[in-house]
């Protein structure tokens, strides 16, 4: 089974003394002992032992020339998996000042019994590489090489339709990995140690806490964005241009563990699409040695034609003989290696994929239509208690959301009707919602859920500071601008009846920018202290400023 497939390049002075370096540290660590720079390069075999696993390690080299090439297989067993095998080569290409360097990782059962799944991890011998490169003034990773820099995203509406353009760019040829923020401001998978994980295979970008996700999903399109904690892979684009996505929710993203679980598992996923395409690309064994063979050829040739005519052919003879075979043991398992069977295999790959896609796609609607649905009812049956009722706002959006997007007045019945114990609904914002033409209605559920449990208990415990950092920058306002409490007639706009008295609202929540009442609403309230409430005085259009 193919486990890992990648390709490095590495330019500088100092790059083939990096690499090697930590090709050695590492083949010092899986054989027991250590191999000294003219090792590395022959054509040799070795066996080494760690405890009691033994390993074999096979080098073919050709590095002496232009280009010059080297590979390094090593086998060995499972530690804790008995009948399997593990195979990793290591290849390196030198040309001009670059170093082409491939690794590719698989593993053999020896049989059905051996069930046990593979965990996706990078392998140390390309944790070596990445660090030393890192480390050394002389060397540094290609441009081509994708991974090296964390992008972030979000600063801007800009910035999403610049990270648009990326996604569907046709010569992309690694994976997009898209990290979210919690509203809390964490990443549950850490975005720095992915990006080190992922070099050489995907571009991980981050998204910045505060970002309006709204804006995102309207450049992006909700299938290319994420939110809310959530990852999305998006993967290589096909010919046709198609790009698939995997959505990972946090809830799903909590149940995979620690940060070092979460990373294995999104890094399976991007070796999914970047396999086979990488395996194309590998410095290949058989290769070096038909290289090798040529090139000693040649060499042949060269001292036959100084020789006698007779010596000469006779050289040429078993030059040519012993060429045929070298070439017979280059050829061996070039036919599972063919380009069509690479193409087949992925062609296989991606149908699979998509059946897994839908499968497991139809299996997550059907657990979390179940725990909605479980966890509805038991906070509905808490209504009429004195205890009141704090109502989770993600399976309670999604049950609505599956029925149609409510209206702003039935927003709000939903609000009193489940926290009238916490808010209290005014007849203006029955009034503004009822006029509201704006279709949103889960964003604004959710916001206004937002408003009266998270928001409140804030103020409860430390004041508006604390509090508002339950909403997005462009969520909330504590307050109107200056030309708007300056003019009495917009004051008015803003005063409603509470209580038999006029209370001014001027804090308020807000969804969308345009003059498209489709698209924005305005939610006005005030916070009555005395009785530990929210009051909702608006529930409808952009209220009159100067500009407008």
């Amino acid at each position: 089974m193919l486990v890992y497939a990648n390709r490095l390049q590495v330019h500088g002075e100092a790059s083939e003394s990096v690499v090697f370096r930590a090709i050695g540290g590492w083949l010092k660590e899986q054989l027991g002992f250590g191999l000294h720079p003219a090792q590395l390069l022959s054509s040799e075999v070795h066996k080494g032992q760690r405890g009691e696993l033994r390993s074999r390690l096979q080098i073919v080299s050709c590095y002496e020339g232009e280009p010059a090439l080297c590979a390094w297989i090593l086998k060995h067993g499972d530690a804790a998996v008995r009948g399997r095998r593990w195979t990793v080569e290591v290849g390196v290409k030198k040309s001009g000042g670059t170093l082409d360097v491939s690794c590719v990782v698989k593993t053999d059962e020896g049989s059905t019994l051996v069930s046990t799944p593979v965990d996706a991890s990078q392998p140390r011998v390309v944790q070596y590489i990445y660090n030393n490169v890192l480390d050394a003034k002389d060397a540094a990773f290609a441009k081509a090489v994708p991974g090296e820099v964390l992008r972030t995203i979000g600063e801007d509406r800009d910035s999403y339709r610049a990270f648009s353009y990326d996604i569907h760019r046709g010569d992309r040829d690694a994976a997009i990995v898209l990290v979210s923020p919690t509203r809390e401001g964490a990443y549950l998978v850490r975005p720095t140690a992915l990006q080190k994980t992922l070099i050489g295979l995907a571009n991980v970008v981050q998204v910045l806490p505060g970002s309006n996700t709204y804006e995102m999903a309207e450049e992006l399109g909700r299938r290319m964005s994420a939110w809310d904690g959530a990852v999305n892979v998006l993967s290589v684009p096909s010919p046709s241009g198609e790009v698939r996505s995997r959505l990972f929710l946090s809830d799903e993203i909590r149940t995979w563990g620690e940060n070092p679980q979460r990373i294995s598992r999104v890094l399976a996923w991007v070796t999914v699409t970047t396999n086979v395409p990488r395996l194309r690309e590998r410095v290949r064994p058989e290769g070096v040695r038909l290289l090798a063979t040529r090139r000693r050829m040649e060499q042949r040739r060269a001292a036959a034609i100084k020789m006698k005519e007779a010596e000469g052919r006779q050289a040429l003879i078993e030059a040519s003989k012993q060429a045929e075979k070298e070439q017979e043991r280059a050829f061996e398992g070039f036919a599972e290696e063919n380009e069509d069977l690479l193409n087949e295999i992925s062609r296989l790959e991606d149908e699979l994929l998509d059946t897994q896609d839908e499968l497991r796609d139809t299996q997550d609607e059907i657990r979390r239509k179940n725990y909605e649905l479980s966890s509805v009812k038991s906070q509905l049956s808490t209504v009429g208690t004195d205890q009141g009722i704090d109502v989770d706002p993600a399976p309670l959006l999604r049950l609505v959301a599956r029925k149609g997007q409510p209206s702003p007045l039935e927003c709000l019945d939903i609000i009193e009707r489940y926290h009238r114990d916490k808010c209290t609904v005014l007849d203006s914002a029955r009034r503004s919602a009822r006029k509201s033409p704006f279709i949103n209605g889960c964003e604004l559920l959710d916001l206004l859920i937002r408003l009266v449990t998270k928001y409140r208990a804030g103020l409860l415990d430390g004041g508006d500071g604390t509090a508002r950092l339950v909403f997005g920058k462009n969520e909330y306002a504590a307050k109107e601008s200056e030309t708007v409490t300056a003019n009495p007639a917009m004051r008015r706009r803003r005063t409603f009846s509470y209580d038999g008295r006029p209370v001014e609202m001027f804090r308020h929540l807000k969804i969308g920018i345009a003059d498209d009442p489709t698209q924005t609403i305005r939610i006005h309230f005030h916070w009555d202290g005395t009785r530990r409430k929210i009051v909702i005085g608006h529930c409808g259009e952009h209220l009159p400023v100067a500009s407008h």
